[in-house]
């Protein structure tokens, strides 16, 4: 048998391997996004991380999170154009109703402070309450004044992992 004869088999098993492997990342890849669509669409948050981008102007919010069961936690970075920002983390839970009941410990101008924060994801979108807020010790604590009128104004688009 010539080398010629004796490398086409070795190539093509090769191949085959490379194509093989491929459609399985590929069809895992599928079945992740096509469960994430499903679950974001009952309302359902699945587990897993998800990240999301707000960008207006100059101005950038990044938020990404990690749902495992009840447990969420994350990071938030808010960063302003020319001004200073607030970079954080996020822990909490996940309600009944697929909520994401958080606190934002963070610092900003060289100051720690806490804001109680509540989100969802719906459409693959991430939406946040927005609503008056109160420090009611005067300690840095933020909380909503009253989160049955707070709505969800702010919607951040989803993004690449970084």
């Amino acid at each position: 048998m010539s080398s010629k004869t004796a490398f086409k088999p070795l190539v093509m098993s090769a191949l085959l391997l490379s194509a093989c492997t491929s459609q399985t990342q590929n069809s895992a890849h599928l079945t992740d996004t096509t469960a994430q669509a499903k679950a974001t669409a009952t309302g359902a948050t699945t587990d897993g991380k998800f990240c999301f981008l707000k960008a207006e102007n100059r101005d950038t919010t990044r938020i990404s999170l990690l749902v495992n069961g009840t447990k969420v936690s994350g990071e938030m970075i808010w960063n302003p154009y020319e001004k200073d920002g607030a970079v954080g983390i996020l822990t909490g839970t996940k309600n009944a109703s697929g909520e994401f009941e958080l606190l934002y410990d963070y610092m900003i101008e060289g100051n720690k402070q806490t804001e109680a924060k509540v989100m969802k994801i719906e459409n693959n979108r991430l939406l946040i309450k927005t609503g008056e807020l109160e420090d009611p010790k005067n300690d840095g604590n933020l909380r909503y004044k009253d989160v049955l009128k707070a709505t969800y104004a702010e919607t951040l688009q989803p993004a690449d992992c970084q």
